[in-house]
């Protein structure tokens, strides 16, 4: 019995296509201004995990008709929750179709888990 090489290690260590979403779609989403941070929740359970990472305050879900839907959990600034939405989703599919993952992106949602002051952020 022979080990692996090195490139079959390096390839099952490949993030899959639904890890490769959520970071994209969280990297997005902490990337718009009003976004202060990722929420995994009272217990920390929004998370997607493999091997390599947890990615705190998104959830990739594989779909039967294989793509994924994303949910991210977000702490905002005290700005229109509505508005900012639009702005994490268009963020977020304009980020998956540069990584050529459009088509395995069915859906964001977007939840404000929380909403700070400047005073709770240290910004004025």
């Amino acid at each position: 019995m022979t080990a692996p090489s090195s490139a079959s290690r390096s390839e099952s260590a490949a993030p899959s296509e639904r890890v490769l979403l959520a970071r994209l779609a969280l990297d997005a989403a902490l990337g718009v201004p009003g976004v202060v941070s990722a929420h995994a929740g009272r217990f920390g359970t929004r998370v997607t995990a493999d091997r390599e990472e947890r990615l705190s305050g998104v959830l990739a879900t594989a779909l039967a008709d294989g793509g994924y839907a994303v949910e991210l959990y977000l702490v905002s600034e005290a700005v229109p929750l509505h508005p900012l939405a639009d702005r994490i989703r268009e963020r977020v599919e304009r980020a998956a179709a540069s990584a050529g993952l459009a088509a395995a992106l069915r859906y964001v949602d977007i939840a404000i888990e929380d909403v700070v002051t400047p005073d709770e952020t240290g910004m004025k």
